[in-house]
């Protein structure tokens, strides 16, 4: 069992240090989307607000400046929401993210963690996507949950407050959804050579144990794998589909303090969670994420290793991305 723990240990602290350090993990700055073909010309782009107003890790020109990109570059209008949340200002979007908000300006990851939103802020958001708006939220692995919980139990969505290990899903094990989402055609995937098998990175598919050879037949243009680096997991509410479903040998370790795991520290399955969900609300929609790397692409300046979308697996995050936002702003 100890060998077990240190093993999961240090690739947690691998992963903290990768996705949650201010000094080294920044913005690929050499990231290029794949997409070259608008969905939107300038007189229909949908309105994105990216949210900035609490303390959020992943920001439009920050952390998550790839992700931006991405949109960009199917003509989605992306703006920083660098005010606190009215009907008045959601009203100027279509789209609204909220990607890995914190409580407060954080140095460390010590408890006690408040909430980022106001009970009144979690009110606006839900009435506006009851209208018509739409929501992309990530939460990411502990303790992103917890903070933005007021959120998501308003929106029915349960999350594991832990860590989860890198996943891979796939058409091949139904770990990726049939969805419109994963069989609508992204042109940039059949421009794409063949991608290699995924053996030996250590990436769990939904049947356990080492995940499927990543899918080599990308002529169809449809999402056939996702990537995920780390996370939490959560249960979707009743009416939500689950995109990206983990399998049997999915474990959240849960400390009391992220990455402060021993082998006492409580772990629960995750088998038939999510990782990725959408749901239709009253006359709106909302995407949940459990990891936001899957959606950017960042560099250790240390090491210079990627992570995100210019990693082996995640060849096509981007596409599953662009389906996404199409399928929020209703343009499927």
């Amino acid at each position: 069992m100890n060998w077990l723990v240190n093993t999961l240990t240090a690739s947690l602290f691998a992963l903290a240090l990768s996705a949650c350090s201010d000094s080294t993990q920044q913005a690929d700055p050499d990231f290029t989307p794949q997409n070259t073909e608008r969905s939107f010309l300038s007189g229909d782009s949908p309105v994105v607000f990216i949210d900035e107003a609490h303390h959020n890790f992943l920001t439009m020109n920050g952390r998550f400046r790839p992700f931006t990109q991405v949109l960009q570059s199917d003509g989605y209008t992306v703006k920083a929401s660098k005010v606190a949340f009215s009907a008045e200002h959601l009203n100027q979007a279509d789209i609204l993210v909220i990607a890995n908000a914190l409580d407060k300006e954080r140095t460390d990851w010590a408890p006690p963690f408040g909430n980022a939103l106001t009970a009144q802020e979690v009110t606006v958001v839900t009435e506006w996507v009851k209208q018509g708006g739409a929501l992309f939220l990530v939460a990411d692995h502990t303790p992103f949950p917890k903070v933005i919980e007021n959120l998501t139990r308003a929106l029915g969505f349960e999350f594991s407050h832990g860590h989860v290990g890198n996943a891979q899903f796939t058409t091949r094990d139904n770990t990726l959804a049939q969805h419109a989402i994963t069989l609508a055609v992204v042109p940039a995937l059949r421009k794409l050579p063949g991608a290699a098998s995924m053996t030996g990175f250590g990436l769990t598919g939904a049947a356990g144990g080492a995940a499927s050879a990543a899918v080599t037949d990308q002529s169809t243009g449809q999402i056939e794998q996702v990537r995920s680096f780390g996370g939490s997991a959560f249960k979707a509410p009743e009416g939500g589909i689950s995109l990206l479903t983990l399998g049997p040998q999915a474990v959240s370790v849960n400390p009391q303090v992220p990455f402060q795991i021993t082998v006492d520290t409580p772990r629960m399955s995750v088998d038939g969670w999510s990782q990725g969900a959408v749901l239709e609300l009253g006359k709106g929609r909302v995407a949940v994420f459990a990891e936001g790397m899957m959606f950017s692409s960042q560099v250790d300046t240390q090491s210079g290793e990627k992570y995100g979308l210019a990693s082996k697996g995640a060849e096509h995050n981007e596409g599953f991305l662009l389906n996404v936002m199409r399928w929020l702003a209703n343009a499927e």
